[in-house]
Order: structure tokens, then C-alpha cells, then sequence
């Protein structure tokens, strides 16, 4: 277990003799952090690993585990925590028992688990699902007419539901309690998405929808570009085919950023290129293959623009790289 990053957890059992695991794994993590109770079939084949984080509000997990049974059993209850555990299903086979409802769970599947109420949710098979913990009020006021959560899936926006998928994997790698503001932002923005998956109206829904789900397509437009700038090609247009939204969105949505579409590109050609042109193992290799390969079609626009971004040509970035691999 590692706890170094505040608000910041990770544990996994690999490190663990196998008679360890599952005790370790129910002890540590689950009953410190959860409020749940857990059971396994064959303690002895238990394997998990687990991220734990604090963003905002709401408490993000990252789990992996094999067959596993959670349930907040009639004694948990009397805890006084009435929080909603949102469980995405990333893989996986499960199902969520609660409040008279059973239900099978598959990949892409997303419902609420309401820590009020009694219930389960029993993995059969190897998984991986984020668990979202979030405080009931977030959502309740949302939905003034209805008060119990038990069992609702976030089947009624599958749009918002993609969003909320792609804006958590998003940031998985990205440390958000660095800034407490930030924070506060992106666990604000997750539960819009989550109320806009269980199907907010009216005013709820537009609000939701103008904060949460806006932030998240942004997110998804940044994505594409990072993921797609050697691309020569790449443009609004396909940015905004792949994400379902229209071109004039693209830019709405990064124009609040202070740059255009096409300055988000050529940032992020120019960072790929200088990362080639630092890397020793490709110091042979031409400046001109290696702007081709960032998504430039023109050399000499490459080297103006490398210039003007980094204040060094392109073979000055090379040589100093170059001195630096010697002299260590």
C-alpha cells in the first residue's frame, strides 16, 4: 500500500504471501475506506489491486479484482452513511442486488449503490469498474421528487454515460490534488455527468449539462488532439465526427480554453517532436522524418514555429540533448 500523495491511496495484493491477500484486501482497504463487507469464494486465488483517491467530494476507485462479494450488510447501515456508490463496469461480469431489485451488470454497464439501504454486488468473473462514492445531497438536488437511488442504472443519457467513462480514464494518470480548486472542479463536473446518466430535467439538466458534460467533451477534444496530432490530416472536422458533435463545437468549446483548435495542435506537434528530438536513441535520425512523424507537412513552417515556441532550432535542441547523454 502506498499512501505517499495526499488524499492518494494505492494498494495491490501481487506484493503479498497468497494467505495474505485477502485478509489484507478486507482489513486495509475495504472496511477502513468503504463500509462495506466482503466475502470471496477461494481466498487463496484473491488477487486485487486499487487505486483510492479523493477529488472534490466524491472518493474515486480504479479496481481490478477477480470473483468477490461486496454487500453493505442491515449492521452497516447503522453507520449513518447515506452516500451513493456509483459502480461503472469497465469489464467484467456482476450483479447488484438492492432494494428488491437484481440485476446483471456487464461491460459498459453503470448503477447506483445506495449506502442507505442494504444490498450487494457480487463479481463473478475477473473485473475492472471505477466505485464512486458520493455524497447523496449532490445528486438528491438534482431530483427534488425523488429521494431513493437504490438500483437506478445510468442508462438514460448513453451519451453522458460515454462522457463520464472517457472523462475518468482521462485523468486517471493525471494528479488532481495538486490543486484544490481543480479538484473541487472535476469531482463537480462528475457529478453532473452523473446526474445528467440517471436522467435530470428541466433546469437540473440544463445546468448539469452546460457545466458537467461541457467540461467532459472539452476533455474528449483535448484527448483526440493529443492522441492524434502526427496525424497531417487532423482536423475540427474529424475531431468532431469521432466525438458526435459538430465542428462549430469543437471550437466553442476551446475557444473558453484562450486557444484556438489549430493552437492546440501545434502545441502539441511541437512538444512530440522536441520529446524525438531528445531522445538518444533516435540521434541519427533526420530533423525532417522526425517533423513528419509530429504531424508537420512543411519543414520549413516546422522549424519558424519550433523556434518561436522553444527560443532554439531544432538542432539545437538535438545537440544539447546530445551533450547531456555524454556527460552522464
Amino acid at each position: 500500500m502506498d499512501s505517499s500523495a495526499n488524499d492518494r491511496l494505492y494498494f495491490s495484493t501481487d506484493s503479498l504471501p497468497e494467505r495474505d491477500r485477502f485478509p489484507a484486501f478486507c482489513e486495509e482497504i475495504v472496511r477502513q475506506y468503504t463500509g462495506l463487507d466482503v466475502r470471496t469464494r477461494d481466498q487463496s486465488q484473491f488477487r486485487a489491486a486499487l487505486e483510492l483517491k479523493r477529488v472534490g467530494a466524491i472518493d474515486i476507485g480504479d479496481i481490478s479484482t477477480n470473483q468477490m462479494d461486496s454487500a453493505r450488510t442491515a449492521d452497516l447501515i447503522h453507520d449513518g452513511d447515506d452516500s451513493l456508490l456509483v459502480v461503472l463496469l469497465k469489464n467484467g461480469i456482476a450483479y447488484q442486488t438492492q432494494c428488491k431489485t437484481d440485476q446483471k451488470l456487464e461491460t459498459g454497464d453503470a448503477v447506483v449503490c445506495d449506502c442507505a439501504y442494504p444490498g450487494e454486488l457480487n463479481v463473478i468473473s475477473d473485473a475492472q469498474f471505477w466505485d464512486l462514492k458520493v455524497p447523496r445531497q449532490r445528486i438528491a438536488k438534482l431530483f427534488p421528487r425523488s429521494n431513493r437511488f437504490a438500483g437506478a442504472k445510468l442508462d438514460k443519457d448513453p451519451a453522458a454515460r460515454r462522457l463520464l467513462f472517457e472523462y475518468l480514464g482521462a485523468a486517471r494518470n493525471i494528479n488532481l490534488t495538486a490543486s484544490r480548486r481543480v479538484s473541487a472542479l472535476y469531482g463537480e463536473h462528475v457529478a453532473d455527468l452523473i446526474a445528467l446518466c440517471l436522467g435530470a430535467e428541466g433546469d437540473a439538466r440544463k445546468f448539469a449539462e452546460e457545466r458537467g458534460a461541457r467540461a467532459a467533451r472539452r476533455a474528449a477534444v483535448l484527448r483526440e488532439i493529443d492522441r492524434r496530432s502526427g496525424d497531417a490530416g487532423l482536423s475540427a472536422a474529424a475531431v468532431a465526427v469521432r466525438l458526435g458533435i459538430t465542428p462549430r463545437y469543437v471550437h466553442l468549446l476551446l475557444e473558453e480554453t484562450g486557444k484556438s483548435f489549430t493552437h492546440h495542435v501545434l502545441e502539441r506537434r511541437l512538444d512530440r517532436a522536441e520529446a524525438l528530438l531528445r531522445d538518444p536513441q533516435l540521434g541519427t535520425r533526420k530533423i525532417a522524418d522526425i517533423a513528419a512523424e509530429a504531424g508537420f507537412t512543411d519543414l520549413s513552417y516546422f522549424n519558424r514555429a519550433f523556434r518561436r515556441h522553444f527560443g532554439a532550432t531544432p538542432s539545437d535542441i538535438r545537440q544539447a540533448s546530445d551533450g547531456l547523454s555524454r556527460r552522464g
